[in-house]
């Protein structure tokens, strides 16, 4: 997955955009959104305007996307046959706010720049169209929308069906992240996010990135109003650091394990990476070494057959010796959605699998309380499914 950044030359300064893109540079990000029909001037103004943009965008490593439609196509002295305006500001990507919705939209993907296309991701149709008439799928992508208006976006049950239709095309699909700073803005003087999906707009930032990892049809998530903090910029950089394990530093044990957990499906292993969830956890005190190497090794994954009181991870079990797991007392009569649990030497068969709590369990005795997942991410377990990858990240 990759990061992005959104500025808005109609409240912004050049300076600031360059403060602001500098700084996500640092932390890995190498995409903006920008909205091009925004800017007032003459066509000259416009195109000087971009090119100083798209100048520093490139000078610091970032592809270009800018928002356009017809109407702006016809003010610029562009047409869906002749984008050299657009690749004079030095444009990489133009996100067509509205579509031609027939055989133009394919001429204006095969265009001689080299410039991609992106459609909202709710134009399924006028893709599938743009392809029948001989449009390079390589060079389309697609962007959900953001929305400024409290509890006007779309639920994730709702975009899940566009997400994968285009994730089965092999069409990049975007979505918007919704920092949570005071105050700030997108096109319009709203300030009560930018998110894609209504359940994101008051989540912290690590969390929203957490569940479009789960969501597996995401390539692209960008802040879509502001300013993003540095803080919020190093919190995703890092859950895709902590996402992201190459299989190459993965010990000869752990990969026969992880090729029959595959088998068992009919898949082959990825041949370069794994993509985990990382979950924040509130640890319990006075966990044993043998507990917490369990807990942070790394490689959790429910085969499938148990998503229905837990996530059941038999590699922790599978992955150590039979050390120890001494059953600790605990107060707590029933375990609740969220709590990480461990079996322990009371049921010694299968002392050493941790499991996560989706359904409220009786403590009988055979479990240890090794701590709870935040609250905030809770939502992610119901995106979890069989050999999909977790670890854990101690809350500090």
């Amino acid at each position: 997955m990759k990061l992005g950044l959104s500025v808005y030359p109609e409240q912004e300064t050049l300076e600031q955009i360059e403060a602001y893109l500098t700084l996500g540079a640092k932390h890995g990000f190498d995409t903006i959104f920008t909205s091009i029909f925004s800017v007032d001037g003459t066509r000259k103004e416009i195109v000087d305007y971009f090119k100083k943009l798209t100048d520093i965008a490139h000078g610091l490593g970032y592809v270009v996307d800018g928002d356009v439609n017809t109407w702006f196509f016809e003010k610029i002295g562009a047409s869906y046959d002749d984008l050299s305006v657009f690749n004079e500001m030095g444009i990489d990507i133009l996100r067509m706010d509205g579509p031609y919705g027939d055989e133009r939209d394919a001429a204006l993907i095969n265009n001689p720049f080299g410039i991609k296309v992106e459609y909202n991701t709710s134009m399924t149709r006028v893709v599938d169209n743009a392809l029948a008439h001989g449009a390079e799928k390589e060079r389309i992508s697609t962007c959900h929308n953001f929305y400024p208006q409290r509890y006007t976006a779309p639920s994730y049950e709702q975009i899940k069906g566009m997400n994968a239709h285009f994730h089965k095309l092999g069409i990049p699909v975007a979505m918007f992240l919704n920092s949570q700073v005071e105050g700030t803005h997108g096109p319009w003087p709203v300030s009560d996010g930018l998110p894609t999906i209504e359940e994101h707009r008051d989540m912290p930032v690590s969390a929203q990135l957490k569940h479009m990892l789960a969501m597996k049809t995401i390539d692209l998530a960008l802040f879509g109003n502001a300013f993003a903090s540095e803080q919020e910029l190093e919190a995703v950089a890092r859950v895709l650091d902590k996402a992201t394990v190459s299989l190459k530093e993965v010990d000869p044990k752990m990969a026969r394990a992880l090729r029959s957990m595959y088998a068992m499906h009919g898949k082959a292993v990825p041949k370069e990476q794994l993509v985990r969830i990382p979950f924040l956890i509130h640890e319990e005190e006075g966990l044993s070494e043998a507990e917490k190497e369990r807990l942070y090794f790394g490689f959790h994954a429910d085969l499938g057959d148990c998503l229905n009181y837990m996530l059941r991870s038999r590699l922790s079990r599978m992955a150590y010796g039979k050390e120890e797991i001494k059953p600790r007392i605990c107060d707590k009569p029933m375990f609740e959605r969220g709590d990480v649990v461990i079996v322990n030497d009371h049921l010694r068969h299968y002392a050493g699998e941790v499991q996560i709590v989706l359904k409220p369990m009786k403590n009988d005795g055979q479990r240890n309380l090794l701590g709870h997942v935040d609250a905030s991410e809770e939502e992610i377990f119901d995106l979890i499914e069989a050999l999909d990858f977790f670890t854990f990240v101690k809350a500090e």
